[in-house]
C-alpha cells in the first residue's frame, strides 16, 4: 500500500511541477528559451483559460471597453447575432463563473490566439442552436471597441463610433464542421 502512495505523490509532484514551469515560461519576457518551452505549454495553458498577456498592467493598460460579437449567416441568408456575455451587466453570483469573459475578449485581439478565434467562431454558432437545414454558414467573428469617457466625464456617450476589429471570417459546411 505504501508503494501506492509513493507513486500518487510522484504524479501529483510532476504535475505540480509541469504547471508551475507552465505559468514561468508564459509569463517570462520573450528568449531563446522561452521560444523553445513555449510550445509545450501552449495548448495546455489556452485550453484552461490560464494565459494572460501584460496589457492590462502598467505604464499603459488598456482603457477601452471591448465587446465580442459573432455575426451568422446561414443559407437562406438570415442574419444571426451572438453577443458575448458582458460580465459587467450581470449580479456578482454570476459574474463569478464567467470572470474570465472579458480577458478572453481582450486576447483574442493578439495574433498569437489566432488559432482560439475560430474554437470561439465556432462556440458562436453552437450558442445559436441552429438547424442542420442552415447550413451552410458564413461567420464573422469581430470585436467592437469603445473609447473611455475623457477625464471629468462620468458616462460614455452612448452614439460614440467604436471601433470595429474584424477578428476572423469562417465557412463552415456542415452542422458537423461545428459540433465537437
Amino acid at each position: 500500500m505504501a508503494w501506492r502512495w509513493t507513486a500518487w505523490r510522484i504524479v501529483i509532484s510532476a504535475y505540480v511541477v509541469f504547471h508551475l514551469v507552465g505559468i514561468v515560461v508564459w509569463n517570462v519576457p520573450d528568449s531563446p528559451l522561452k521560444q523553445t518551452l513555449f510550445p509545450a505549454f501552449k495548448q495546455y495553458t489556452l485550453r484552461l483559460g490560464l494565459w494572460q498577456s501584460w496589457q492590462m498592467f502598467a505604464p499603459d493598460p488598456m482603457g477601452e471597453t471591448a465587446v465580442l460579437e459573432s455575426e451568422v449567416i446561414d443559407a437562406q441568408g438570415m442574419r444571426h447575432l451572438y453577443a458575448f456575455p458582458k460580465v459587467a451587466e450581470l449580479p456578482w453570483w454570476r459574474k463569478l463563473p464567467r470572470f474570465r469573459h472579458p480577458k478572453l475578449t481582450c486576447n483574442l485581439m493578439l495574433d498569437e490566439y489566432v488559432p482560439l478565434r475560430e474554437f470561439t467562431a465556432r462556440y458562436a454558432v453552437r450558442q445559436l442552436n441552429l438547424t442542420p437545414d442552415q447550413f451552410p454558414v458564413h461567420v464573422s467573428l469581430y470585436c467592437q471597441v469603445k473609447e473611455p469617457p475623457p477625464p471629468g466625464v462620468p458616462y460614455v456617450d452612448p452614439f460614440q463610433p467604436c471601433r470595429m476589429h474584424t477578428l476572423g471570417v469562417y465557412d463552415y459546411a456542415s452542422s458537423h464542421e461545428v459540433h465537437p
